[in-house]
């Protein structure tokens, strides 16, 4: 009896504070998978510079997809002008983890100029396509190619120290700018290095009935060893009405040093039946620089059913298929063993994801 109250004690204290602040929301995403995974590995040799002896050609994975939970909040200010703010973090459903690693989290203001915000938040550039990844935060994740380069996640990522301006909606059109002075180090003490790894992000959206349209810049300086990276993007998608969907993304990429530049793409279709959505993604990366055979396709077919308006469960099958010198994985882990970088990488995944919110 004695611990029940102590439990309940501190559980009051904890949740008081929320309860007390009006407007507070707390809210996430509950989203697991379990998969079946191949990196077309012999496991007969440990290939070179993979540090494995004999890797396993396939495995059953149960898979936390970005898991969240998140508090937010507004205040009004008077004469339309509202504080908000937003806390979020990511839980490892598979593993139990809390806390595992922030998410969205910023203070801001936001009224008839727009929007301004401070904190650790997704670029611009991120977020002017983001809408068209039909398969996002699953093992079908368009980040496999989009935003990659060479196998490497360069792109489409939250940055530290931000600064970010996005303008009201001016007949279907709106522009977003963002801008971080060190993504690692932005105060002193520091070394130039550091303060070297700046983060500038642009983008220019426009939606009206059926129409989506995008085009995006960002500018990172210092993110690879010494080299500048930079990206330009374009995207849109068109609702054909009873159900279906058609999307596409272009990108130009460039991490920098030598053969460092790639371009890619991605379409994809999705069409709705009852509680059921079809959905279909192809993406392709282009060779990097003057290196031949260095590109990779991705293929992904689904089907996700809306049980109720929180609640979906799918299947999928997607596969990355490498180019003789090609290095590409799966989004979210899923990637070649070093040595074996014309194999092909492949998951078929059922999964669950819930949404839940206090309001």
């Amino acid at each position: 009896m004695q611990k029940r109250l102590i439990t309940l004690a501190v559980a009051s204290v904890l949740v008081m504070p929320l309860v007390a602040q009006a407007g507070v929301e707390v809210y996430g995403q509950a989203r697991m998978s379990a998969d079946y995974v191949n990196n077309d590995d012999t496991g007969l040799a440990s290939p070179a510079g993979s540090g494995l002896a004999n890797p396993d050609k396939s495995a059953l994975s149960v898979t936390n997809n970005v898991s969240r939970i998140g508090f937010k909040g507004d205040e009004d200010l008077g004469n339309g002008l509202k504080a908000i703010w937003q806390i979020e973090q990511r839980v490892d459903f598979d593993t139990g983890g809390f806390a595992t690693g922030p998410r969205n989290t910023f203070l801001g203001l936001t009224g008839g100029f727009g929007t301004a915000q401070v904190g650790k938040i997704e670029t611009p550039f991120r977020l002017a396509t983001q809408r068209i990844d039909i398969f996002a935060d699953t093992r079908a994740d368009y980040n496999a190619i989009i935003g990659n380069i060479g196998g490497t996640l360069v792109f489409d990522k939250r940055s530290n120290n931000i600064i970010v301006y996005t303008s009201p909606e001016m007949q279907g059109f709106k522009l977003s700018g963002a801008y971080s002075p060190s993504d690692k180090n932005d105060d002193l003490p520091r070394i130039k290095s550091d303060g070297d790894k700046s983060v500038s992000s642009v983008n220019a959206t426009y939606g009206n009935g059926p129409l989506y349209l995008a085009m995006a810049y960002e500018s990172q300086g210092n993110y690879s060893g010494t080299n500048d990276a930079r990206a330009t993007r374009l995207g849109g998608s068109w609702d054909f009405g009873q159900g279906t969907t058609v999307g596409g993304v272009w990108e130009n990429a460039d991490k920098g040093g030598s053969n460092g530049d790639r371009k890619a793409w991605y379409v994809n279709a999705a069409h709705k039946m009852g509680y059921t959505t079809f959905k279909a993604a192809v993406a392709g990366a282009g060779d990097m620089g003057s290196k031949s055979d260095t590109g990779a396709m991705q293929y992904s077919l689904g089907a996700a059913y809306a049980m109720t308006k929180v609640t979906e469960i799918y299947a999928l099958y997607t596969m990355v298929n490498n180019d003789k010198s090609g290095a590409y994985g799966l989004w979210n882990g899923q990637l070649v063993t070093a040595g074996y970088n014309d194999k092909s990488v492949s998951a078929l995944s059922v999964g669950i994801n819930y949404k839940f919110s206090s309001k």
